[in-house]
This record gives structure tokens, sequence and C-alpha cells, in this order.
């Protein structure tokens, strides 16, 4: 009646926003859970100032040598969390701020929803917080790609449990079992997409992705990618769209394939007319690296080289 949950949470270079997020998480009135920092090998002295102002309250800190990416980041959480009698993992972006009752409600979701394997919250916007950001969504098979409802205003949300086959990796509730079931996120996305696949996942093994709008935190957005190449988004969500769709669906792949292919060409057109070139390369790297079977990290000294 009281599961033990283990918070995970990827710093790479975000000290501020993981710092803001570990006191949020201090408030939590769910007690029963430990967090687990893993560093993805950042530039300066992170790993030494959240164990000076957090050891009392962080549980574990995992410093990756490299940086592994969102996937092979909370990877090595969740191996963790898994050897130290975890029930319950939760996924949580350190660019977030949570309500105090988030936990509590969440893992309340797991109680009214048979084979529910995966519960996540509403997410607002943490400079407009009014402003839903992600209620959970679909994946949609054409664009290979999860889409979450948003922009939205708060009151304009219905307050109802609800299945979804789509949640952002942002924050999910999931249960030891799914990963016992399905394994680990993969690592060949790195970054983005990686969360569809898990959901798409974790639904074919018969698991149930619930949302609970009556839990909230607030997020950052853009704000764990913000020091990187503008272009790099866009790089890694296209290659990453690609392969989902290879991975999962079969003849239909050729479908989404000639839909990105189709829309990619046209955007192009539009950003040479609009003198962005530098997102063209992005393009054709992405779809190169897809065909070559590049997959995981981006070379960054590959994609300034190509323009």
């Amino acid at each position: 009646m009281n599961p033990k949950i283990c918070i995970i949470i990827i710093n790479w270079n975000g000290l501020k926003d993981t710092s803001e997020c570990l006191e949020s998480l201090k408030k939590v009135d769910y007690k029963n859970f430990v967090v687990i920092i893993v560093d993805n090998n950042s530039f300066g002295n992170d790993v030494e100032i959240i164990k000076k102002e957090f050891g009392d309250f962080v549980k574990e800190i995992i410093v990756s040598k490299v940086n592994l990416g969102f996937s092979g980041g909370n990877n090595l959480g969740i191996k963790y969390a898994l050897e130290n009698g975890a029930d319950f993992i939760l996924l949580l972006n350190n660019d977030t701020i949570v309500e105090p009752d988030f936990l509590t409600i969440l893992l309340d979701t797991f109680n009214k929803c048979k084979n529910a394997g995966v519960s996540a919250p509403q997410i607002n916007y943490y400079n407009n917080k009014n402003i839903v950001w992600s209620v959970g969504g679909q994946i949609s098979k054409i664009r290979g790609s999860g889409f979450a409802y948003s922009d939205e205003n708060e009151n304009q949300i219905e307050k109802k449990i609800r299945e979804v086959n789509f949640a952002s990796g942002c924050c999910l509730l999931i249960r030891k079992e799914v990963f016992e079931k399905i394994g680990m996120l993969d690592e060949k996305f790195f970054l983005y997409v990686e969360d569809t696949d898990f959901c798409f996942r974790t639904i074919k093994a018969g698991f149930k992705i619930i949302i609970n709008p009556n839990s909230k935190i607030y997020h950052k957005v853009g704000n764990s990618t913000s020091i990187n190449l503008k272009q790099i988004p866009l790089y890694y969500e296209t290659r990453n769209r690609l392969y989902f769709a290879k991975k999962n669906f079969n003849i239909f792949f050729i479908i989404t394939f000639l839909y990105i292919f189709v829309t990619m060409i046209y955007k192009s057109i539009i950003w040479f007319l609009n003198g962005k070139s530098e997102n063209i390369t992005s393009i054709k790297l992405a779809f190169r690296d897809f065909i070559e079977g590049n997959f995981g990290k981006l070379n960054k000294d590959k994609l300034l080289a190509s323009k």
C-alpha cells in the first residue's frame, strides 16, 4: 500500500533547472520515494554542487563519462532503480517543477485503472502556468511520432482520467513490470521520439497509458536542449521518426517515409526562400544517417562539415 518510487532526473549542464526541480520535489506529500540523478557528462562542476546542496535529499548521483542522451541516461537510472527495489519509476525532466500532490495523484491512478502500466500528469508551461503544454495524445502512424493535445487554457481542460496511447517522456510514472516485460528505452533514438516508441511498446504489451489531469507539473519548454545548435532537434526528430516507423510499422513504413519525405521537400523550399539553408542541411543529414543506419548520438562535427 506504500510502494517505493524512484525518481530519475537527467542533468546535462542544467544545474539551475535541476536545483529548482529538486526544491519542488522536497515539498512532495508522498514520502516513500528516492531521487536518482544521472549526470550526462556535464561540462562544469554540476555534480559537486548537487552533492553539496542536495546530498541529504538525493539518494544517488550516477555520473556518466559520456553523454548518453535522454534514453541512455534514463536507462542508467532505471537499471539502478530496478536493482534497488523500486516498485514504480518516475522519469522526470530536470526543467520541470511539480505540485506537492502530483505524485500521490499519479500513484492513485493505478488503483483506479486496471492494467495501467504508465500514468502521466497534465503538464503546463512554466512561463505561462495557465496554458497546457501536454495532456496526453495519440501516436500518428503516418507522421511517425506521438503528438500531445496542448495550448489550451487551464480552465478548458476536463479533469477526467482517461486512456491515451501517447504521453510525453517529460514525466511518466511507470510500473516496474512494464520494464520487466518490454525492456528499457531504445538508445538508438538518443534524443526525441524515444517516448513515442516506449508508449507504443507499452500498449503492444497489454498495458494502458493513463493521463490524470488532476496531477500537475510545469515545464520550461526547450530548456534541456537550448544550448545545442538550433538544427540538432530538427535532425533528431526527422531521423528518429523514420527509425520509429521502420521499427514498428512493417509495410506501412513506406507510407510514413513518403509522407515525411514530401513534407520535408515542401519545408525545404520554404526554408530556402527564407534563407534558412542550415535547416535543409539537418534534414539531408537525417535522411542520410537513417538510410545508412547511423543512430545514437549525432556527431556535431559532421553536421557542421556538411553545411
